[in-house]
């Protein structure tokens, strides 16, 4: 009898694992073959626009897409540290699996809160105004503060243990240089897509790199998802039954 319960408990592991293995193959193919091609398009397109000046925003046609890069000016600060601009995220530790011997926590931001008032920017020959509360993206070398959380679970954020409940403030001080996607409005004003703190060469180049990125991981899975199953397969097949 113990040998029947042994082979359904490794043929029930088995289905297990060629589920998570097809999981990790399709997850794998979405970056490689749809996000990282549309992070491509985004840079093919973004690449191709051209950066204006006062002079050739004023002459673009409403509803049209602009670019432009320039310095932040005469905006009020909405924090203490003086952010004109910003995201603040919170940390959210998940419990490690209680049945798992060597998972750890894990932790993900979630948007608290997005402040994006009307900006006042500074380009060549003359400023151009954005439209509050259009929900862009923020990007590029923001300046940051964190607040440490309570706790008490910790989970790793790149090279950094941050506890549950931290909060970071990410966004734009006024005199920061500052690139700008978006549309052109009927008032003459920026509907603002993205914002990105950095000129128009490391924003291409922010894009590009994302969309190798997504290639590469996608890549990855794929690869590695044949691997876990077979491995993981064995293991389990061959593998001393625990007593």
């Amino acid at each position: 009898m113990w040998f029947l319960n042994g082979l359904r408990e490794r043929i029930r592991a088995v289905i297990g694992l060629g589920v998570g293995a097809f999981l990790l193959l399709c997850f794998g193919a979405f970056l490689a073959f749809v996000i990282s091609p549309r992070q491509a398009l985004e840079w093919r397109r973004v690449n191709n626009l051209p950066q204006l000046d006062a002079e050739a925003y004023a002459a673009l046609p409403a509803g049209e897409e602009a670019l432009i890069t320039g310095t932040l000016q005469g905006n009020q600060a909405l924090t203490d540290d003086g952010l004109v601009a910003y995201i603040r995220e919170i940390w959210e530790v998940e419990p490690p699996d209680p049945d798992s011997e060597s998972e750890e926590p894990k932790g993900a931001w979630r948007l608290e809160e997005k402040a994006a008032p009307a900006l006042t920017i500074a380009i060549s020959g003359g400023t151009v105004i954005t439209v509050p509360n259009a929900d862009p993206s923020f990007a590029g070398n923001l300046h940051e503060t964190l607040a440490t959380g309570p706790g008490p679970l910790s989970a790793r954020d790149g090279d950094r243990s941050l506890p549950d409940g931290s909060v970071r403030t990410r966004g734009f001080r006024d005199g920061d240089l500052i690139t700008v996607l978006g549309r052109k409005a009927s008032t003459g004003d920026l509907i603002p897509e993205r914002l990105f703190a950095g000129d128009r060469v490391q924003l291409v180049e922010h894009i590009q790199s994302g969309a190798r990125a997504a290639f590469t991981a996608g890549l990855v899975m794929i690869a590695c998802a044949p691997l876990v199953l077979i491995g993981g397969t064995l293991a389990i097949l061959f593998g001393r039954r625990r007593r």
